[in-house]
């Protein structure tokens, strides 16, 4: 298992870039979103509800905080299903 470690890490960091030109190619120059709505979703999309929640309010962006926790509940309804397919079928 410890032979993948590399792999696993460089595929995690990819994953990660990749959603975050993403994030901001679409979120800042196309739909023109405020920087913080744009860290706060991003944060619940791979952190999820609570990290997100954390996050927002300890940047002070209290407004923030309800959406944050709504987005990453959603991710987690929409992701945990197709995880579990993926599983399912794979195995």
């Amino acid at each position: 298992m410890i032979a993948y470690g590399p792999s696993i890490a460089l595929f995690a960091g990819m994953i990660i870039s990749i959603h975050g030109a993403v994030v901001y190619l679409v979120g800042r120059k196309l739909l023109r979103l405020p920087v913080e709505e744009l860290l706060v979703a991003s944060n619940a999309n791979i952190g999820g509800a609570g990290t997100a929640a954390a996050f927002a309010s300890e940047r002070g962006w209290l407004t923030l905080i309800m959406p944050a926790v709504l987005v990453g509940s959603v991710g987690y309804i929409i992701a945990n299903p197709i995880g579990l397919l993926l599983a399912h079928y794979l195995a």
